[in-house]
């Protein structure tokens, strides 16, 4: 039997599932003698099928007066289709609408009210996690999805109040009286109106905090505790409080101690915590296997095509035989990361010992593109934009050589468009493991044109000097650097020929040198120059510069920086001393709000002069919000001075204060800053904005 409203011909549709309704129906003959095709226009769209000849268009070839009056009609009828085709697609879709408003209406909403008493810490990380939860999973559905819901919630409540060491808290949750464990609850949500939401209440008592009792570490099998172990050391002590994150970390840091006596192998094969209701205690036992005292072992590098295995076990930092020590296996990965050809560095030790007792390690290393090119864009209010494009190889000669090539220009958008452009094109090369393991080749070579307030210089300038890391947190550099310029001041020009020693200290213990967090870095720097041509001057160029993070929020999202800086040019003759040479102060990395080297002593023009010496003092509080962005606020103070040591009398420093805002990538942060001049001078604008990559200092 046919379904209602059925075709009355032509094969039936597997997907269609519901009975149609036909809306109009066209037959039409365009083509003499062919048989006429049925169009049906119907609730599940358009369908043709042809019909068979009729005995009067057999014997008549030609279309009989009705015919030629439905050809006539064919001309329109893609056009009219398609209108009908979109009228009846609209009118599904408001259906499909229309059929779910219902459904909306029908969504229960609930709300958590919860009281909290005893343990004002603990209280307060309960509404946040109750506020957390409702944010991520809305209390919203049917009658039973909100119930469910509410249950969920006091679940997460209840675990986390054992978690932190509340085993006698009480908890109840009601909705309109009725516990929300019983079916009664859901009959009070079912009777409540669907537009009404339903109030969950749920009162704590946390009830007093259990303590630890006592903390054993002991073997397998065996009740005595584990030798050499101290459970102290573990960062868990009797009388801290009962927490099981603090139980985990504990455990975790059993682990790290076991390792660091060479125990590669170690493990944690149990944990006990048994809780005495009855005098509010909690019994710790781990259960731990130390393994075999190891050595390290053969390192095995796999994955790499480009770079030289040979080589890169010259940079394994340890030798086969040696005490095992997990930092050893960090300082392997410090070395093959830092090379900076590689994506990805996997540091596998092996599972067990060798029959010698060495713990195999094997590296899978993933290269990274050995060629790239990238450009970058700073700006400054009264410096202009500055764009600069680089092209750098990785792997050179196979052994992580590495060669850059860039050009950068400057200035841009102030006076003139040729005559006040900066420019510069430089070259870098890098040798790593130069004659010893740890140290580091870099030649060096620019040309460049060089504009600021203080002079414009042209200069050839050549540099040959080495890199030398003693341990992560020393490091040195020295090198021999010749120069070749012509700097004009005021409309002279002069030429110098330098030859100087350039040589380095850092000593870090930051977290990060893209975006430290916390630590200090304290860096001395020392110049000693002397001018080869007709002038003969020798002068020394002295600077020290400390920086200090201060991580004083949740990690790495609320951080004080500081910065002081001083230094000293000891010379015959000030001015001996080429001008680019002197010191300054002011611009986007000295004190901000002041147009870059005024801060500090100027000509009758405004024109900045320089100094022999100089002071810097920076303040800036950095503030994550979310992933990506950050705001800032800072001080800035510091200024130059015309002799050897500062003179605050004559001349006070400049401060500079304002705010700014940070966009974190994984290549550093890009800031832009507006500083503002505290103590503003006639000459001095009213403000400086400042963007580029990475942070202030």
């Amino acid at each position: 039997m046919k379904p209602p409203f059925a075709p009355a011909s032509g094969p039936s549709d597997p997907r269609i599932q519901q009975p149609f309704r036909t809306l109009f129906m066209i037959k039409f003959n365009d083509q003499p003698g062919a048989p006429p095709a049925e169009y049906r226009a119907d609730s599940a769209g358009f369908r043709a099928t042809d019909l068979a000849p009729s005995p009067e268009a057999v014997r008549h070839p030609f279309p009989s007066p009705r015919v030629v009056w439905l050809t006539g009609m064919v001309r329109l009828r893609s056009e009219f289709l398609r209108w009908v085709r979109i009228s009846c697609l609209v009118s599904l879709a408001l259906g499909g609408v229309a059929s779910l408003l219902p459904r909306a209406a029908d969504a229960r909403t609930g709300n958590i009210v919860l009281a909290v008493s005893g343990n004002e810490t603990m209280s307060s990380e309960l509404k946040e996690l109750s506020q957390d939860f409702e944010k991520q999973q809305p209390l919203t559905g049917d009658a039973l999805g909100v119930l469910q819901g509410a249950q969920a919630v006091a679940s997460r409540l209840s675990t986390a109040l054992r978690s932190r060491g509340f085993y006698d808290a009480t908890l109840n949750a009601t909705i309109d009286g009725k516990p929300i464990a019983d079916a009664s609850a859901l009959e009070a949500l079912e009777s409540r109106p669907d537009a009404e939401a339903a109030t969950i209440n749920i009162s704590i008592d946390t009830g007093p905090r259990y303590r630890i009792g006592s903390v054993a570490i002991r073997p397998p099998g065996a009740p005595q505790s584990l030798p050499g172990i101290d459970p102290a050391g573990i960062g868990l002590a009797p009388g801290d409080p009962a927490d099981a994150s603090a139980i985990i970390a504990a455990q975790n840091k059993l682990l790290e101690e076991l390792r660091k006596q060479g125990h590669a192998l170690a493990a944690i094969k149990d944990r006990e915590v048994i809780v005495d209701h009855a005098t509010r205690e909690a019994e710790v036992t781990f259960v731990a296997e130390p393994g075999p005292l190891a050595r390290m072992g053969k390192v095995r590098f796999s994955g790499t095509e480009k770079v030289d295995t040979v080589w890169l076990q010259r940079r394994v930092p340890f030798k086969e035989g040696e005490a095992y020590s997990p930092a050893k296996v960090e300082a392997l990965r410090g070395k093959l990361t830092s090379l900076g050809t590689f994506n990805a560095v996997r540091i596998k030790p092996a599972t067990e010992l060798d029959a010698g007792g060495e713990l195999p390690i094997d590296v899978e290393l993933t290269d990274r593109l050995q060629r790239s090119i990238g450009f970058g864009v700073s700006y400054e209010t009264q410096l202009g934009f500055g764009v600069e494009g680089f092209w750098v190889h990785r792997n050179l000669f196979g052994q992580a050589e590495s060669l850059r090539l860039s050009g950068e220009i400057n200035h841009l958008g102030q006076g003139y468009a040729i005559l006040d452009t900066g420019f510069a094109f430089r070259a870098a090369f890098r040798k790593p493991d130069w004659w010893l393991p740890g140290q580091d080749l870099r030649i060096e070579a620019a040309a460049l044109r060089e504009v600021v307030p203080a002079y414009t210089r042209k200069a050839a300038t050549f540099y040959a000097g080495f890199d030398r890391t003693f341990s992560p947190r020393w490091q040195a550099r020295v090198g021999l650097a010749t120069e070749i310029a012509d700097i004009t001041r005021n409309g002279i020009t002069q030429s110098y020929r330098m030859l100087g020693l350039q040589g380095t200290v850092l000593y870090n213990r930051a977290n990060s040198d893209l975006d430290p967090t916390r630590g200090y870095r304290i860096e001395f720097n020392v110049q000693p120059w002397i001018d080869t041509g007709p002038g003969g001057d020798m002068f020394t160029i002295l600077r020290l510069t400390g920086r200090h993070y201060w991580d004083i929020a949740e990690p790495g999202r609320t951080v004080l920086a500081t910065r002081a800086s001083f230094g000293t040019e000891p010379a015959i003759s000030i001015g001996g001393i080429p001008p680019d040479k002197l010191f300054y102060a002011g611009g986007g990395g000295s004190v901000r709000g002041f147009v870059y080297q005024t801060a500090g002593p100027l000509d009758a023009y405004g024109n900045p002069l320089g100094g022999a010496s100089v002071v810097e003092a920076n303040v800036e509080l950095r503030q994550r919000i979310g992933q990506a962005w950050g705001a800032v606020a800072f001080v800035d103070a510091g200024s130059a001075y015309p002799d050897f040591l500062p003179n605050f009398s004559q001349l006070p420093p400049r401060v500079g204060a304002g705010v700014g805002v940070r966009y974190y990538t994984d290549f550093g942060p890009i800031r832009a800053d507006v500083g503002l001049p505290l103590n503003r001078r006639p000459t001095d604008p009213p403000f400086g904005i400042y963007v580029s990559l990475g942070q202030a200092f």
